[in-house]
């Protein structure tokens, strides 16, 4: 915690008639462990983070959860945490944002400025339902264009950005060897309905699984995009195309008039997904019928 020079505390206000027989702290973003803080709790409402301080390697806003239990009764409150703006730089310049684009399929860009990379430790947003920022839903350290080129791709995954929503963003910087910029102005902008469509090469029916093709989109390849439910890639997992529509052979031919043929009538078999989320190497199998992941490839990967 070199960069945060100010000791970390809170304080937690309850009425209960009987002992607290659990008392916890966990970190949720950036995930981190589960402390114990009932002895706390024992000797008075403010809880210092002395061992936490530990957990926290770098200035930024952290969100926690708070559990308190008697017996089968829980109660569990989620707050944000901002680490290290006690010392700030007059050299860490603030940030700007010059807009917000909402693409058709929801992803939320970022159009933004930043005066020098040469002291730049990391770039920090932060998204709220209000312009004073007291309803935060989202905030994240660390951009994941790392070579900060004035465009981000909002965290739509982790964000659970809400749809149809206006929204408030703003950002800051974090300066080498510290320092803290104020916020940048706030910008307002309203989501759409995120489709969280994901490219992938996809091979029909009647196709061999042919390694060349799923792993490089050669021919009979069909490269489209798709839509998990749920989001992660498994076993039980149903496809869909971007239309909300499952991808079955009848789907495919009235809704994908550029596919192949071979999808319009024989639907997909295997897939293998481009997000470095969804690990690129695994190929998945398909049941054509109910666009539904069956299994793993396990003898043939990307």
């Amino acid at each position: 915690m070199a960069a945060a020079k100010c000791d970390v505390s809170f304080k937690i206000g309850y009425e209960s008639s009987l002992p607290l027989t659990e008392a916890t702290v966990t970190y949720l973003n950036p995930p981190g462990p589960t402390h114990d803080i009932k002895q706390l709790l024992a000797t008075g409402d403010t809880i210092k983070l002395n061992d936490i301080q530990n957990d926290i390697q770098t200035p930024g806003t952290y969100e926690l959860e708070v559990k308190l239990a008697v017996g089968g009764i829980v109660t569990k409150r989620e707050f944000f945490l901002n680490v290290g703006r006690c010392n700030t730089s007059s050299t860490c310049y603030v940030p700007k944002i010059y807009d917000i684009k909402v693409l058709d399929d929801g992803q939320i860009v970022m159009n933004y400025w930043v005066d020098d990379t040469t002291n730049l430790a990391t770039l920090e947003y932060q998204i709220a339902r209000d312009p004073g920022f007291t309803d935060i839903i989202y905030s994240k350290v660390g951009f994941s264009d790392t070579s900060y080129t004035q465009f981000e791709n909002i965290d739509m995954k982790n964000g659970k950005i809400p749809d149809n929503t206006k929204l408030y963003i703003r950002i800051r910087k974090y300066c080498k060897p510290d320092g803290i910029s104020d916020w940048s102005d706030v910008v307002q902008f309203d989501s759409k309905e995120w489709s969280g469509a994901v490219g992938a090469y996809c091979l029909s029916g009647v196709d061999d699984l042919n390694p060349d093709s799923i792993c490089n989109g050669t021919d009979p390849a069909w490269k489209t995009k798709v839509i998990l439910k749920p989001s992660s890639a498994d076993i039980g997992t149903l496809i869909y195309l971007t239309n909300g529509m499952l991808a079955t052979p009848a789907n495919i031919k009235e809704f994908e008039p550029n596919a192949p043929e071979s999808f319009k009538r024989s639907g997909i078999r295997w897939i293998r997904f481009l997000s470095s989320d969804l690990n690129p190497s695994v190929i998945y199998r398909v049941d054509p019928e109910n666009a539904k992941i069956i299994s793993i490839e396990d003898k043939v990967s990307c």
